[in-house]
């Protein structure tokens, strides 16, 4: 029974961690998508996308499309901020 308890009470703390890992990526990617917003400064964007998983090291891929159709794609990175514009059609 004691095995039952501590396998349970395991699996509830690493449940746990996994969501709290989860919210804290989701809320940073958030935020890297802002900062690429911000920098393009475009009024008309229609929607918006930045990849979960990183190009490499910290850096994710991106892209914004604008009312009229254009798209802007960007690399940035998470520790610098840096963007680098990639491609915009």
């Amino acid at each position: 029974m004691k095995i039952g308890v501590g396998v349970l009470v395991g699996l509830t703390a690493v449940t746990s961690a996994r969501a709290i890992y989860q919210k804290r990526r989701d809320k940073n990617l958030r935020d890297l998508l802002t900062v690429a917003k911000q920098h393009f400064m475009y009024h008309d964007i229609l929607t918006s996308w930045l990849m979960e998983e990183p190009l490499f090291e910290s850096v994710h891929a991106g892209g914004i499309v604008r009312v009229d159709g254009s798209v802007t794609t960007f690399e940035i990175d998470a520790q610098t901020l840096k963007i680098v514009e990639t491609l915009e059609v």
